[in-house]
């Protein structure tokens, strides 16, 4: 005999557990008398003029942030070139306005690129000291500067 068949018959099949007579007809009633009272929903309060048009202000800052990017990004991608034989408008008033400006326009360019653009303008150190308002030091303003050709 198994054991499963041995603890049945030793004991039965009669879990020993009883549910009341009625028991789950009352639970809902019970249930609900013990909750505390439901409170009552609260009453809206009144939007203030800012509350009502923030979304609004919001969505037409998002719109002109956009419009500011896209202009930037057209501005940006042009295909216009620049050049110094015919800038822009925009990069000839800067120059005007700040002079040392040109200094960071060609700051991207290579030392030896830079001074055989500019040795090919000026053919002495005065033309150069006069249009870029540079003053040699005195212990250099005695050398004797030869311009060669490039070949």
């Amino acid at each position: 005999m198994r054991q499963e068949d041995i603890l049945k018959e030793k004991y039965g099949t009669d879990p020993g557990f009883r549910v009341p007579e009625g028991y789950f007809e009352e639970l809902n009633v019970r249930i609900m008398e013990q909750l505390p009272p439901y409170p009552a929903a609260p009453k809206p309060q009144k939007l203030t003029a800012w509350q009502r048009i923030k979304p609004y202000v919001y969505l037409a800052a998002m719109f002109a942030g956009i419009w500011v990017m896209m202009k930037v990004f057209h501005t940006v991608s042009s295909t216009e070139s620049l050049s110094f034989d015919n800038p822009p408008a925009a990069i000839v008033q800067a120059l005007e306005s700040h002079p040392t400006a040109f200094e960071t326009l060609y700051s991207t360019l290579p030392d030896l690129q830079l001074e055989e653009e500019l040795s090919g303008d000026y053919q002495n150190i005065e033309d150069f000291e006069r249009d870029f308002g540079y003053q040699l030091s005195p212990e250099y303003s005695e050398i004797e500067v030869s311009v060669s050709a490039h070949p």
